[in-house]
């Protein structure tokens, strides 16, 4: 209901009437939000303003839908003369637009603008308006209602931080009893048998915790040791050895199989002893997102955020990109960024970022700093926007050396 209420408020706002989306659930965040319903092949999907949504899919799709999806009117292809439209088309690909842009003329009609998101399909955008059905691209409709979360969402976010956390514990904790070997290289024991530390045996107890607790990786969780780590994005092969007295980056964003929730969180380890240099970093970064969470609550900007995140660092010493500067070390990349159907999503906490947040945004809390001769140093929380001040859904403790 909530849903509903959110969207049909944005689409009111932007002066639109209707709203209409053909695509799969499994890979379209905005789809599965909307329908509730995760399917692999396209359905369509169309509401107006003020007025309950429809969802038609495949006849193979019908009773599934009709008992999983979260909306109360789902119909068959088939109630809309589907074989008979693609069968009059000369190929069976544009015939099935023809029945997308049958559908909504039925549904929607011609006479107003219909809402569709910007990545909808231009081949179909063509059809539709090839049929005198008048479509409207606009950005953050979905994609906005999608920010403010409802408690069952904040639920299983929390749910798949707590299973990451659990993983984290566990990789932190192999490294902290890794033996030291010559020139600093980890050994760990599998079988009784002294093997080299390796990412990819890191990188496997995430992977495992995660596949046991109903979760997944998306994409591969960042292990980055060393001068490695000063790229933020920076993955780490999975043959990389892991050695003493260099910080390890451990970036972890997996998302519930279940129900495609993500959560996001960063920690930053050294085995041994940190240099002056990474101890001089995590003291800056560890600030920075101290003053962050202090700072941050509804109605406050994110570019405010990142410039009182500029603020930290440059009085530690350290480069910024603020004003969009170069830099080769420093402080590369924005404070923040939602979390929730996708792992980077509105709103952001940006210096270009004019959006004030709101209350029940969730979103990380993530400074860092790069130098290509040591690594990186990053932490990261992700925290629940409250009136008030903010709600750290991060337990996990922070300290440097293991």
């Amino acid at each position: 209901m909530t849903v509903k209420k959110d969207v049909d408020r944005i689409l009111a706002e932007k002066g639109l009437d209707s709203m209409l989306f053909y695509s799969e659930s499994y890979q379209n965040a905005n789809m599965y939000y909307l329908s509730g319903f995760k399917a692999p092949d396209p359905f369509i999907f169309l509401k107006r303003v003020g007025e309950d949504p429809l969802m038609i899919v495949n006849q193979m799709e019908l009773s599934r839908a009709k008992k999983e999806a979260g909306v109360k009117d789902v119909r068959s292809y088939h109630d809309y003369n589907f074989m008979q439209i693609v069968r009059s088309a000369p190929d069976p690909k544009v015939g099935g637009m023809k029945f997308v842009a049958s559908v909504a003329n039925k549904e929607l009609g011609t006479r107003k603008p219909i809402f569709v998101a910007p990545s909808f399909p231009t081949m179909l955008g063509d059809v539709l308006r090839s049929e005198d059905l008048k479509i409207k691209p606009v950005f953050d409709v979905v994609e906005k209602a999608r920010e403010t979360k409802e408690p069952e969402e904040i639920k299983a976010i929390k749910y798949v931080q707590k299973t990451m956390e659990e993983a984290t514990s566990k990789a932190i904790e192999l490294v902290a009893n890794a033996e030291v070997g010559a020139n600093g290289t980890l050994f760990c024991r599998e079988g009784g048998k002294r093997k080299q530390l390796l990412v990819g045996r890191v990188r496997s107890v995430f992977d495992h915790t995660f596949v046991d607790r109903g979760c997944v990786s998306e994409g591969e969780t960042i292990i980055a040791r060393g001068p490695g780590g000063a790229d933020p994005h920076y993955t780490g092969k999975a043959e990389d050895i892991l050695k003493a007295d260099q910080p390890i980056v451990m970036d972890v964003f997996p998302r519930s199989v279940g129900n495609r929730y993500f959560s996001d969180m960063t920690r930053t380890v050294v085995k041994g002893r940190a240099s002056k240099p990474v101890r001089k970093m995590f003291e800056a970064v560890l600030e920075a997102r101290n003053a962050a969470l202090d700072a941050i609550r509804a109605g406050v900007l994110g570019s405010k955020m990142q410039n009182l995140c500029y603020d930290v660092l440059e009085k530690a010493g350290y480069e910024t990109i603020r004003g969009g500067k170069q830099i080769s070390k420093g402080y590369t990349h924005g404070l923040g960024h939602g979390v929730g159907l996708e792992v980077h999503e509105g709103p952001s906490m940006g210096e270009l970022a004019k959006s004030p947040l709101e209350e029940h945004n969730i979103v990380t809390v993530e400074p860092g700093l790069y130098d290509p001769k040591i690594g990186g140093m990053r932490i990261e929380d992700i925290v629940e926007v409250t009136k008030k001040g903010c709600n750290d859904l991060t337990k996990m403790e922070i300290c440097l050396e293991v």
